[in-house]
């Protein structure tokens, strides 16, 4: 049975947060664009270092829902806000939050594929430094509350990432696809990708016998 199969038999779908979406209400991999919502937690540990005093480092990434998308890619520039307890009290650790989106998006199903066919597949994620942020809004943000750290992109797409590979400005991380969201992509892939199977090109009779006047093609002459 195929992931599509099994995602269709068992929870059928998410319910949409929204009113986009199949009359249903319900987003299934049969969208041909489909926004998977994630939310990332990243924690930022002290080094014992002069030039480089902590590095942030994931420290888990979980499903929320999905929703159908119109088309366009999500613009994924959420800054990194401190996690908290019920009722609005730090937890205390140097954890962090921030939601995001993985778009799927039926054009590039085949990069999924390729993911998903890989020794380890992945959910790449791009985290930067907001250095352009206005120093108001940094006052405002509170500082160690919301740092001027941001989740820039993330996707399922290795050509995708390669960009960011080659900049070299931005910290990417490479974090294993499981669970329901693995679930979901390879239910998609399984909808939207057909790889057409190869097919030996026929050589065309008439067209070798027009130009050889209906005599023997001359490669074949015997010795």
């Amino acid at each position: 049975m195929s992931g599509l199969e099994n995602l269709m038999e068992g929870d059928a779908g998410i319910s949409l947060a929204s009113k986009r979406g199949n009359m249903s209400g319900v987003v299934t991999p049969l969208e041909k664009h489909v926004l998977y919502g994630v939310r990332v937690i990243v924690e930022k540990q002290p080094l014992d270092n002069i030039w480089q005093p902590f590095r942030w480092v994931i420290s888990d990434l979980m499903p929320l829902q999905p929703q159908a998308g119109g088309g366009a890619p999500p613009i994924n520039n959420t800054r990194l806000e401190r996690l908290r307890a019920h009722g609005g009290v730090a937890t205390g650790d140097d954890l962090f939050f921030a939601d995001a989106w993985l778009d799927l998006h039926h054009a590039e199903a085949e990069a999924y594929a390729e993911n998903l066919a890989s020794s380890d597949p992945a959910i790449y994620l791009v985290l930067r430094h907001g250095e352009e942020e206005d120093e108001d809004e940094l006052d405002v943000a509170d500082g160690e509350d919301a740092p001027d750290m941001h989740v820039a992109e993330l996707s399922l797409s290795p050509y995708n990432i390669q960009d960011y590979e080659d900049c070299g400005e931005d910290q990417i991380e490479k974090l294993p696809l499981a669970g329901p969201i693995k679930e979901f992509v390879s239910a998609f892939v399984d909808a939207h990708y057909h790889p057409q199977p190869f097919k030996k090109r026929q050589r065309d009779k008439a067209n070798l016998e027009a130009r050889t006047g209906g005599r023997a093609d001359p490669r074949l002459r015997r010795h």
